[in-house]
């Protein structure tokens, strides 16, 4: 079996091995969303293709023609392998917590675009400028917003994109899109949402100011029209709602592969031609959520006849702060950091260990439940609950921790410091918190990029991993004596390599040391070094695991 439209005119050795098979004419849904392009996707990743495209998939099904153009403003190997290769869709593997699978082919995208390339730049182009055009979504990461560096400077390929021809192709995804603003606007100016889909807080926010950054260098380069900021700014014309998106995603297992193989598929092996894992299936969970702020500026697909919840900016905003803040986002980075230091090959496993299901407990049902907002769409609790005992422990998705742990520093501010603010602003005590500075202190000791073991091991990237490393690249483990608060040495040691870290508002929303925090950061780290074996006796300790 063969995952192209013309593999699927073996319909019946599909239906035998159980997949599930579009409703409609695959071939002539592209052809028609080609000619008729409404709804544009930046970043067609995993989580797009078993989540986003399959929205696209039943909507087209019901007789909506929302068909995505899939757009890959980076290395065009992404839409080859995962796309073009398969008439651009994709084979959804759900791994159910009972061990079973379900098998879909999804098919949302009528076209793929590597904008990299000239023909389909020229293409990208010619969409914007189509008034039919009503969506932009996107899945690129938080790090494909950064415009600027940690200390409040332009980027250097952003300062490169602001210097370059407008109207020119685009590699950084926020000039990508400050240009197809520009296009769109000189054909007429016809109302577009920009719809972030990215796993962090006020995204929309983030990604209007990320684009107006870029928007603004050129206007005052005199390179685009004066009322193009203005247009831009005016959220009749341009919309930005913000969204909350939670499906777990792992990369595509080589234990699913093989699985595939042996029902028949000869398209279905991972491939690394790039640093990331590519394949023609995606491995997800079956939970999802997608919460979409109702600000759109134009004409939008029926989201709520498809499961997704379109709501009023607070219940988006109390929604993100329960799922982003509290009950599963810094329960997968304290998972994550742990699980490398201690060398877990897969989330699943962590939760069987009892000093790490007890942190993570301790961390949302402790410290961060008691300041979130029920959003109405879900009880805290109960979402709390599913995440805790069936969605981490699902031992079918071999979810990588390496995985969770890139960008964490992009993470932190939001997964934690929204936290920190709250206890600040209603007056509670930061004091009374023990699993959150134990996570930032097992961060740090993750820095060193040596396991708890004492052997090194491959730190995950993250835009701030050269600057983080310079500030503990001098620290070595101890030799396993508990010297305690009276080697001074020591002491000192810990907080200068440190404080840069913990007093950066950028990483933690606040300057640790204006809390109790950062001290306690300091005395878990230093027994964090204490030698090999410190991190598991720590936890042990600290969890009250004997």
């Amino acid at each position: 079996m063969e995952l192209t439209i013309g593999g699927l005119a073996s319909r019946e050795e599909f239906e035998r091995a159980g997949i599930g098979l579009p409703a409609f004419d695959v071939a002539r849904m592209q052809r028609d969303g080609r000619l008729d392009p409404r709804w544009v996707h930046i970043g067609p990743g995993n989580i797009f293709r078993i989540f986003i495209a399959r929205l696209a998939q039943e909507m087209t099904a019901a007789g909506h023609r929302w068909p995505v153009t899939a757009v890959v403003p980076l290395d065009p190997v992404e839409l080859d392998v995962q796309l073009a290769r398969h008439d651009l869709m994709t084979l959804g593997v759900t791994l159910n917590p009972d061990g079973t699978r379900g098998l879909d082919v999804i098919a949302g995208v009528c076209e793929g675009l590597a904008t990299r390339r000239e023909e389909d730049s020229l293409r990208f182009a010619e969409i914007a400028r189509s008034d039919r055009a009503a969506l932009v979504s996107l899945t690129i990461t938080e790090k494909g917003y950064a415009v600027r560096d940690s200390a409040g400077r332009l980027t250097g390929a952003v300062a490169e994109e602001i210097a370059s021809d407008p109207r020119g192709r685009h590699s950084h995804a926020m000039a990508l899109l400050a240009g197809f603003l520009l296009h769109r606007y000189e054909a007429g100016g016809a109302p577009i949402t920009l719809l972030s889909c990215d796993n962090f807080s006020h995204n929309g926010d983030k990604l209007r100011d990320s684009v107006l950054t870029i928007v603004d260098g050129w206007t005052a380069a005199g390179s685009v029209p004066r009322g193009f900021a203005e247009w831009v700014r005016d959220r009749e014309k341009v919309a930005f709602p913000i969204s909350v998106i939670d499906k777990i995603t792992p990369r595509p297992s080589e234990s699913v592969a093989a699985d595939l193989a042996g029902l028949g598929f000869s398209d279905m092996g991972v491939e690394t031609p790039v640093s990331t894992p590519l394949a023609g299936f995606v491995n997800s969970e079956p939970a999802e959520y997608l919460v979409v702020e109702d600000a759109f500026a134009a004409e939008r697909p029926p989201f709520e006849d498809f499961g997704v919840h379109v709501v009023e900016r607070r219940v988006c905003d109390d929604f993100e702060h329960m799922k982003v803040t509290t009950c599963l986002n810094p329960l997968h980075t304290a998972l994550a950091v742990a699980g490398c230091l201690l060398r877990f090959p897969t989330i699943d496993s962590e939760m069987r260990d009892p000093a790490l299901a007890a942190l993570v407990h301790r961390l949302a049902w402790d410290e961060g439940l008691p300041v979130v907002v029920n959003p109405g769409i879900v009880a805290p609790a109960d979402f709390l609950t599913e995440v805790e005992r069936v969605r981490f422990p699902n031992r079918y998705l071999p979810d990588d921790p390496a995985r969770i742990a890139m960008d964490t520093s992009q993470k932190l501010p939001i997964r934690f410091g929204e936290t920190l603010k709250k206890y600040i602003d209603r007056g509670l005590d930061l004091d009374s918190l023990t699993a959150m500075p134990l996570v930032f202190a097992l961060w740090c000791r993750y820095l060193m990029g040596v396991a708890d073991d004492g052997d090194p091991f491959a730190l995950s990237p993250d835009p701030l991993l050269d600057e983080l490393r310079e500030h503990v690249e001098s620290l070595e483990l101890g030799d396993g004596a508990r010297t305690g608060s009276r080697d001074g040495a020591r002491e000192a040691e810990v907080h200068a390599a440190l404080e840069p870290i913990l007093s950066n508002p950028a990483i933690f929303a606040v300057d640790l040391y204006d809390t109790p925090l950062a001290a306690k950061v300091e005395a878990l780290f230093a027994r964090l070094i204490a030698g090999p074996g410190a991190v598991r006796e720590t936890l042990n300790e600290e969890t009250d695991q004997k």
